[in-house]
């Protein structure tokens, strides 16, 4: 790999673990930039369905749902996109739902693997419980609770992903450095067996 590739790599890992701090560190401007990117790919995703739909209707001449669809997707992202506070008030509403409905499924699961002979199975339970008991707080008491969750998952995620080029960059110079080792090594063993002795 080139040394400006390495270079540019970390240079997007340092960005990136920058962009995961500022996530954290504001909240609210996170969630309002999930809205706005959820009615972006909204947006792509009806143009994308526009082009199915372009293809296919003379073969389906029951494509005009599909294109409805691709319209209500299409307005659904532009409505997103120029105002994005909507979906970003219900964003941290949505997670908390999403949470407890996870941590209750984990806590009934739990007892499917006490019946197999899970020893553990009580742990998953407590997880699940807790999980449950976390997402019902942020749902019915807390919803800011659960935006600051929500924007320190992105952050974190994102932070991990820059973690992830610098590791990547290490690696692949440790691998290099190894490979010019072995390339010495057998280079000069192949230069004595080509030599021949003197008769």
């Amino acid at each position: 790999m080139k040394t400006s590739t390495k270079v540019l790599m970390c240079l997007a890992g340092a960005a990136l673990v920058a962009l995961g701090v500022i996530c954290i560190v504001y909240p609210a401007s996170t969630i309002l930039s999930l809205a706005w990117l959820l009615g972006l790919m909204m947006l792509v995703a009806g143009f994308s369905t526009f082009g199915a739909w372009a293809n296919l209707r003379t073969f389906n001449p029951y494509s005009g749902f599909t294109f409805f669809t691709a319209l209500m997707q299409v307005l659904l992202g532009l409505f997103l996109l120029i105002n994005p506070d909507p979906l970003a008030v219900g964003l941290p509403f949505i997670f908390a739902f999403w949470v407890l409905f996870e941590g209750v499924d984990l806590a009934i699961d739990s007892f499917s693997y006490k019946r197999v002979g899970y020893q553990n199975w009580w742990l998953l339970l407590i997880i699940g419980l807790m999980a449950a008991g976390g997402g019902f707080y942020g749902l019915f008491f807390n919803p800011s609770t659960s935006a600051a969750v929500l924007s320190w998952f992105v952050g974190l995620a994102i932070i991990f992903n820059g973690i992830g080029y610098w590791v990547k960059v290490t690696v692949v110079t440790k691998l290099e450095k190894r490979l010019n080792t072995l390339k010495d090594r057998f280079g000069r063993v192949f230069e004595i067996e080509d030599v021949e002795p003197v008769k």
